[in-house]
């Protein structure tokens, strides 16, 4: 068996992630809506599916992003509004995808946050930040599905051997989210 060499990086009180992953040649970037309690070689559900779904779509390791470093098991125990410690972290989180990426001619990156990005004024604005700042890369978008409210399934409801599907519709979606 494959030793698994892992890519990770938090704030000092372990209050936010910046980076899950695993390294490898060709790695997928998922994104997330926030991060809960996974750490290496402690994955949580929504980690072991991404990596179901990684492997199943030939990528050999993948790296967990999220539109908010704040950890959360509950989507409701986010903040409404943000606090100056929480707009810092924002952009602590920022520079870790930047720099991560910026290690790389051109990504992958597969969005998997589901309908919460509609449900916080700040995650649609930090979205189309983290998307303008990586749009001057050569980035492919992937989604596994589309759901009705036109934002990206989350990995959890998906099957292991989901495909990964060009996300034509990426300038459509953010122009919903400035709205």
């Amino acid at each position: 068996m494959k030793e698994i060499k892992w890519i990770y990086a938090n704030n000092e009180d372990n209050s936010s992630r910046y980076l899950l992953g695993t390294e490898g040649e060709r790695p997928i970037f998922c994104f997330g809506i926030n991060p809960s309690t996974a750490e290496p070689n402690a994955a949580d559900n929504t980690i072991r599916k991404v990596t179901k779904i990684s492997e199943h779509n030939n990528y050999d390791s993948w790296i967990m992003l999220n539109v908010f470093p704040i950890r959360a098991t509950k989507f409701d125990d986010l903040s409404k509004e943000l606090s100056e410690k929480e707009k810092k972290e924002h952009a602590e989180n920022l520079k870790y995808i930047k720099e991560t990426l910026s290690k790389y001619d051109k990504v992958d990156i597969w969005l998997a946050f589901g309908n919460h990005i509609f449900h916080r004024d700040y995650l649609r604005e930090y979205f189309v930040e983290i998307y303008e700042e990586l749009s001057k890369s050569e980035v492919n978008w992937y989604i596994t599905k589309e759901n009705k409210s036109g934002a990206p399934a989350h990995p959890l409801y998906q099957k292991n051997n989901s495909e990964l599907n060009k996300f034509d519709k990426i300038d459509e979606f953010i122009k919903e989210l400035k709205k």
